[in-house]
C-alpha cells in the first residue's frame, strides 16, 4: 500500500511490469531468430491474402534481433499484396481543445504500431480515443466513417467490420489470450441496445473537431466508455479449440477469428458473463 500511494497507480503498473521484464530477460535466453518468428506467425495462421489485426509490445521482442520495421515487413510479406495488416493507434496526446489532424498524431499503442503508421500506404481512421491504422486492400474500408459512430466500436467502426472481412486477431508479446484486445469493445456496443448493463459502461459524451490532410473538416461527438475491466479473465470463458496460443522463447502469441472474439463475448455477455464484472456501473454512478 505504501508503494502504490508513493508511486501512484499507473507508475505502480510501470514498476510491476518493468521488475517482470527484468526477471524474465533473466529467464528466458533462447534468442528468436527471424525463420522462427516467420513459422510462429504462419501457425498463428497468418497467411497470404488474410486481414491480421495485431497487438504488440517491442519490450517483449528482447530476445529478437531485428527491429519494429522486421516484424512488420515479415507480416507483410505473409500476407502479400492481397491481404490487409491493421493495428491500433490510439492517439499519444487526446486533446479535445484542438483539432485532431489524425495524419499527424503519434500513437500511444507501442513502437511496432508507431513505426507502422509512418509505412507509405497506411490509411487511418479518424478517432480521437480509438484511432485505427492499416494497410492493404480493405484499409480504406475499415478505417472510413469511424468519425460517424456513437460509440467507437459501432457496426461502422473498423472494430465491428474486421468480422466483414473475416480478419484474425493477433497478440504479439501483450500478454496471455485476451489480455489486451481492443476490438471486444465491440460486445458493449453490441449489447448496450438489448441489456441494461451494458448500457450503464456507457455515459457522458466528448465532442471534437478534426481535420484531415486534405483540409476536409468536421466535428465528431460519441459516446463515453467507464469503469475498469478484465479481459483476460473473460479469456478463460473461451472454448479452447477458438484460439491458438503458444510460447516462443519469452515470447506469448496467440490468435483468434475476429467474429470468434467478439461474438463469443457477445454470447457469454448475454449470460451475465462480462470483463466488466457486471454491475459495476451501479457503485460508480451511486
Amino acid at each position: 500500500m505504501a508503494l502504490r500511494r508513493a508511486l501512484g497507480r499507473e507508475d505502480l503498473r510501470s514498476y510491476v511490469r518493468l521488475r517482470r521484464l527484468a526477471l524474465e530477460k533473466r529467464l528466458f535466453k533462447d534468442p528468436i531468430s527471424a525463420p522462427e518468428l516467420r513459422s510462429a506467425f504462419e501457425r498463428l495462421g497468418i497467411k497470404a491474402g488474410a486481414t491480421v489485426w495485431v497487438q504488440s509490445s517491442w519490450n517483449e521482442f528482447y530476445n529478437f534481433p531485428g527491429k519494429p520495421s522486421s516484424v512488420i515487413d515479415l507480416l507483410l510479406d505473409l500476407i502479400g499484396s492481397e491481404g490487409t495488416l491493421v493495428m491500433s493507434a490510439i492517439p499519444l496526446v487526446v486533446d479535445d481543445h484542438k483539432i485532431l489532424e489524425i495524419h499527424r498524431e503519434p500513437v500511444s499503442t507501442g513502437l511496432i504500431a508507431e513505426t507502422f503508421r509512418r509505412y507509405r500506404g497506411v490509411k487511418r481512421s479518424i478517432h480521437n480515443s480509438s484511432s485505427v491504422i492499416a494497410l492493404g486492400p480493405q484499409a480504406e474500408y475499415l478505417v472510413k466513417d469511424h468519425q460517424t459512430t456513437e460509440t467507437p466500436w459501432d457496426p461502422e467502426s473498423p472494430y465491428q467490420r474486421l468480422m466483414e472481412v473475416d480478419a484474425i486477431c493477433v497478440g504479439l508479446g501483450v500478454g496471455r489470450f485476451l489480455a489486451t484486445l481492443t476490438p471486444l469493445h465491440a460486445v458493449e456496443s453490441i449489447l448496450r441496445h438489448e441489456n441494461p448493463d451494458f448500457a450503464g459502461v456507457f455515459h457522458g459524451s466528448t465532442t471534437y473537431r478534426w481535420r484531415t490532410r486534405e483540409g476536409e473538416e468536421g466535428t465528431h461527438t460519441y459516446l463515453n466508455r467507464n469503469g475498469a475491466f478484465d479481459a483476460a479473465w473473460l479469456g478463460r470463458h473461451y472454448p479452447r479449440d477458438q484460439y491458438i496460443e503458444f510460447r516462443l522463447s519469452n515470447l506469448w502469441m496467440w490468435s483468434i477469428p475476429a467474429r470468434d472474439a467478439i461474438m463469443t463475448g457477445v454470447s457469454l455477455g448475454r449470460c451475465g458473463i462480462s470483463m466488466y464484472r457486471m454491475p459495476w456501473y451501479r457503485r460508480f454512478l451511486a
